[in-house]
């Protein structure tokens, strides 16, 4: 949320209290009433937009993915060092050509290139699982980065999907926005035009805050001579 939509949210709903607490000036008004119940329902509305937009921010997400590509990285690397001694001991030149690189260069590749290169990797691993025993290699090591590859590949789309329902929410936002500032625009001229009451307008232009609107003082009652 940002702060400006914070801000008119909050001029919203503080609007809504004072109407609420001063009903006697404008129940019998049907324009008022119809109009103000229209204002509560835009507030609803932006309300549950602002959940959704909340409960859709990918932060975390991205974080653990972040987080764990590094991980994964670093442990692929090291599982292509094991089958590269693999391949040098043995002279298998297949794999000595699949397993030179560097950790450095998963990074450089595109995200989508790298998991790509870290699939055959472990592809090779497996392959070669019954030989590379005295090289370090486990089965253990194997199915815990395939774990690792198997979240990588979910969570991407995952963070698609809830930046999407994201954005779709800032819209939502953007629109209730401007739905409730016409609407509190018409109860600016309905209130300013049919309640006859300087101290309860005075209350209810305080809050909105408007510039340019006369300056209305409250009317103290009389002093009491004894």
């Amino acid at each position: 949320m940002d702060l400006k939509a914070k801000t008119f949210w909050e001029m919203e709903k503080e609007s809504i209290s004072y109407l609420h607490k001063n009903e006697n000036w404008w129940t019998k008004w049907a324009v008022l009433a119809t109009t103000i119940n229209k204002l509560e329902a835009s507030e609803n509305e932006l309300d549950a937009s602002f959940k959704v937009q909340d409960a859709s921010n990918p932060g975390g997400q991205v974080a653990r993915k972040n987080e764990l590509i590094d991980t994964f990285y670093h442990r692929t690397y090291r599982l292509g060092r094991k089958l590269l001694l693999f391949a040098k001991v043995t002279g298998n030149q297949a794999v000595l050509n699949d397993v030179s690189f560097t950790e450095s260069s998963l990074h450089k590749l595109s995200e989508k290139e790298s998991l790509i290169k870290c699939h055959s990797i472990l592809q090779l691993g497996n392959k070669y699982l019954d030989q590379t025993a005295e090289y370090g290699i486990t089965s253990a090591e194997l199915n815990a980065l395939t774990s690792d590859l198997s979240e990588l590949e979910a969570l991407q789309p995952s963070i698609g999907m809830i930046t999407n329902d994201r954005k779709s929410a800032v819209r939502s936002v953007k629109v209730l926005i401007k739905e409730g500032s016409f609407i509190l625009d018409m109860l600016d001229d309905g209130l300013e035009g049919i309640i006859e009451d300087d101290n309860f307008l005075e209350g209810w232009f305080a809050i909105r805050k408007i510039k340019g609107r006369p300056i209305y003082h409250k009317v103290n009652p009389p002093t009491m001579v004894n």
